[in-house]
């Protein structure tokens, strides 16, 4: 009876730290994450919003890393895990003010960035005309709509209502 419950005690003092173990790595790829995207580049919004299946992470990693992101090989497959599992289709879309300015512009505004994007962010960037028409184009460049006879449109309103 002895061996028993010393046995059941010493599997009960041995589960706890299992437990610690499993869970460990998503709290250090949270950490991996903030030090590595939200430190430096862009806010958690972002990533958020993006709600990818593992090919749209493994993509949006590549691309970061070709941009200078630092992510050890070791981690990256972690790291694309993670993001998968915390960020992807089936989770609830993030809240958003989706309170946009009116005016000339806005209704492709909405539609050419407030699908991938809060207005925050774009609140917060702040841009001159010369910084809004590179951002669009970097944006189209990602795979944005922006019609071409539109896109003078939208950076006028990104001009007129987030500029510095």
């Amino acid at each position: 009876m002895y061996k028993l419950r010393a046995s059941v005690v010493g599997l009960l003092l041995w589960m706890p730290p299992l437990a610690t173990a499993q869970a460990q790595p998503a709290a250090q790829m949270a950490q991996k994450m903030e030090s590595t995207c939200t430190g430096y580049c862009h806010g958690p919004i972002l990533i958020a919003q993006q709600r990818l299946e593992r090919a749209g992470w493994t993509r949006e990693m590549d691309k970061m890393i070709l941009w200078g992101a630092q992510v050890a090989d070791a981690d990256k497959d972690a790291l694309i895990d993670y993001l998968t599992r915390t960020f992807n289709s089936s989770r609830p879309r993030p809240a958003t003010s989706k309170t946009v300015p009116e005016g000339k512009g806005m209704d492709i505004f909405q539609i050419s960035c407030m699908s991938c994007h809060d207005d925050k962010p774009v609140a917060a960037l702040k841009l001159d005309r010369a910084g809004w028409t590179r951002q669009v184009d970097r944006m189209i460049h990602w795979g944005a709509y922006v019609p071409t006879a539109r896109k003078e449109e939208l950076i006028e309103y990104l001009l007129m209502n987030f500029a510095r």
